[in-house]
């Protein structure tokens, strides 16, 4: 939405210029020309303008037109939604004020995976939430054949051990078993 939002200031400041630059020529009667014959474009514009709004008062508005009105309205509505939703955030809240990077959080949940034997390579993502903690998801390789219950109760428990000495808060932790071949991880086979 920030993206949005410089491109229309933009385009207003950009519009300001030119009405500045404008407005210049026109009071110093550069170029011939003067400041009554600014008002000549404005007007015809506006006489426009009002004849539109005078057809919508009457309710003489064609179909096209109406479409055209409430999906200018829902354009509105959906960008003024979207100015008001508060970004996400990108840091990972602890406790009164500290915060982490979300690449902390992996590593520390990438050295917990590494510590079960039964994991043959994972991959992590984590992301921050706007109350303390993160909603980390752990997809762990596993061989087949294997108890992927008792793995993932495993991998779970060394994942809050290790995050609660470092006292990293994890609001939400998913964890995933994938059964690979041992042959085919790019990590370590044992």
């Amino acid at each position: 939405m920030r993206i949005f939002n410089r491109i229309v200031m933009i385009l207003l400041l950009a519009g300001l210029f030119v009405l500045g630059v404008y407005a210049v020529v026109y009071a110093f009667d550069l170029f011939g020309k003067s400041l009554s014959a600014l008002l000549d474009p404005i007007k015809a514009a506006g006489s426009g303008a009002q004849n539109f709004m005078s057809g919508v008062e009457s309710g003489g508005l064609s179909p096209l037109a109406i479409v055209v009105l409430v999906l200018i309205a829902l354009l509105g509505l959906i960008l003024l939604i979207f100015e008001l939703k508060p970004p996400a955030p990108r840091r990972v809240r602890m406790d009164k004020g500290t915060f982490l990077t979300r690449s902390v959080v992996q590593e520390e949940v990438s050295k917990a995976a590494e510590q079960s034997p039964d994991v043959l390579g994972h991959s992590v993502k984590a992301r921050a939430k706007r109350r303390p903690g993160a909603q980390v998801d752990l997809e762990a390789r596993v061989r087949r054949g294997e108890d992927t219950g008792a793995i993932q109760r495993n991998l779970r428990r060394l994942i809050q051990e290790r995050l609660g000495e470092r006292g990293i808060p994890v609001s939400k932790l998913n964890v995933k078993t994938v059964e690979a071949d041992p042959r085919q991880t790019k990590t370590r086979v044992q």
